[in-house]
């Protein structure tokens, strides 16, 4: 019998111990925050708040708690993020351990926020989503402990999208009437001019004004009404350089004449060979070497026996 006794007595004091330190109430908390959406270095406020106040009667003067984030996302919370709200005051904030006391000198008996914390993401995170807990609450009308369930804030960590500048299109320019390749621009009919040089060629992605400048053999600009020779220059926009190949125009007069005929004779007998651009004006019938054709085609030409197209 006096066993029983003893036993119900420690289980009554246990209980009576319990309901004096954590005692039950509808009060609870809530976080909020200042935004859901986080990049790299960026801020987030998360605001406490208490709610619930129907059976508080004398008003809470004290409350601790613990903050929880992830330390690898976010930059260490010090002392000075926390900001006490609606007359709460003296917070003291444990950066070891995350834990944080505040009080009130008159008790708060109505809903109210209650601190706010800030909390800033370190410069390089991953795309993630993390939350902040405030946890292990516990707040007091000066009786009893009341223990307060922990509230949580989720944040989506994204990754900055830095827009990448759209890359340049390649200037280019095409022909279906010459052959370009090799940084040449070959098969040119003699006695072309600029303009008519133009009308034949298509560019693409070229801003640059004017779209094509024409420099002769010597370096000298050519007008619109100039003819293009052998060894004439072409610097088309920003990025491209190509040299015309006028067809029979060895000399780089921009015509076939008796002297144009005289050099590839000379060159057929091997006793002075033509070379480079000369070599290329040189195949008037385009088989890819020159021989007794052209010269013979190129003799057609000049008695108006043979048109070039």
């Amino acid at each position: 019998m006096k066993r029983k006794v003893v036993i119900i007595t420690i289980l009554m004091t246990l209980i009576l111990l319990a309901g004096n330190l954590l005692a039950t109430t509808n009060l609870i908390a809530k976080t909020s925050s200042s935004v859901n959406e986080l990049e790299e270095g960026q801020e987030v406020t998360i605001t406490l708040r208490f709610d619930e106040y129907q059976q508080i009667q004398e008003g809470l003067n004290a409350y601790q708690a613990t903050l929880e984030y992830n330390k690898e996302i976010f930059e260490e919370v010090k002392q000075e993020d926390f900001q006490c709200l609606n007359d709460w005051e003296k917070l003291q904030y444990n950066q070891a351990t995350g834990e944080f006391v505040a009080i009130k000198k008159v008790g708060s008996t109505e809903p109210e926020d209650i601190v706010s914390i800030t909390l800033r993401t370190k410069p390089v995170v991953k795309a993630t989503t993390t939350e902040i807990k405030i946890k292990d609450i516990v707040t007091s009308e000066g009786e009893r402990d009341i223990a307060i369930a922990e509230t949580k804030a989720t944040i989506n960590i994204i990754e900055e999208q830095t827009e990448k500048p759209e890359e340049p299109k390649p200037e280019k320019i095409t022909s279906t009437k010459y052959t370009i390749a090799g940084g040449y621009v070959e098969r040119i009919l003699p006695n072309t001019t600029v303009a008519q040089f133009k009308e034949n060629v298509t560019l693409e992605n070229v801003t640059t004004e004017p779209q094509i400048v024409f420099t002769d053999h010597e370096g000298m600009p050519l007008a619109e009404d100039g003819i293009v020779t052998t060894g004439t220059q072409i610097k088309v926009g920003k990025t491209l350089q190509y040299t015309l190949v006028v067809i029979g125009d060895t000399d780089s007069d921009g015509e076939i004449t008796i002297n144009d005929m005289a050099e590839l004779k000379l060159h057929i007998i091997e006793k002075e060979l033509l070379e480079g651009i000369k070599l290329k004006a040189a195949d008037v019938d385009n088989d890819g070497e020159v021989t007794i054709n052209d010269l013979a085609q190129m003799k057609l030409i000049l008695i108006d026996l043979l048109k070039l197209e």
